[in-house]
């Protein structure tokens, strides 16, 4: 089922009779046009190789640590990319640079792994970084104001 998820306050909605695409929780109490995000329990057929899969490969260079993305970034594999951020955290990382570019597919727990890395980085000292993401996965980034939060690099 498809359904229209807040990511702010965590409102849940259905995607068929919804009146638009902002939060009408955070337009009342916050005052603020947040855009609800679309969100699927069941998999993405976007990637037929690679459903409910992540791969994550990491190289390190001293203190930057560049952590390559490709697959799906799900439900099903957030907790892998946090634990993968977490580990270049207590490895001594300065930087972590985000490779986004070979994600398929994304939903809201995956872009809730992505803050929940940044939060964690800045607790250590850490910079995380992203590099520009395909189409679909960049507009969930960019609908969701993370382009704001989190600073983007070029690849490479």
């Amino acid at each position: 089922m498809i359904t229209l998820k807040c990511l702010e306050c965590g409102l849940t909605t259905a995607y068929k009779g919804s009146e638009g695409d902002l939060c009408p929780r955070c337009l009342v109490r916050e005052r603020r046009a947040v855009r609800l995000v679309m969100c699927s329990d069941g998999p993405s057929a976007l990637s037929k190789g690679a459903i409910g899969r992540l791969r994550i490969h990491t190289s390190v260079d001293g203190p930057r640590h560049v952590v390559t993305l490709s697959g799906e970034l799900d439900i099903a594999s957030a907790q892998m990319l946090e634990a993968t951020l977490a580990d270049a955290c207590d490895e001594g990382a300065r930087e972590i640079v985000l490779e986004m570019a070979g994600i398929d597919f994304m939903d809201s727990m995956g872009l809730n792994a992505i803050l929940r890395g940044q939060k964690l980085c800045e607790e250590r000292r850490c910079t995380l970084n992203l590099t520009p993401a395909r189409r679909a996965v960049q507009g969930v980034l960019e609908s969701t104001g993370v382009l704001r939060r989190l600073p983007f690099r070029k690849a490479g």
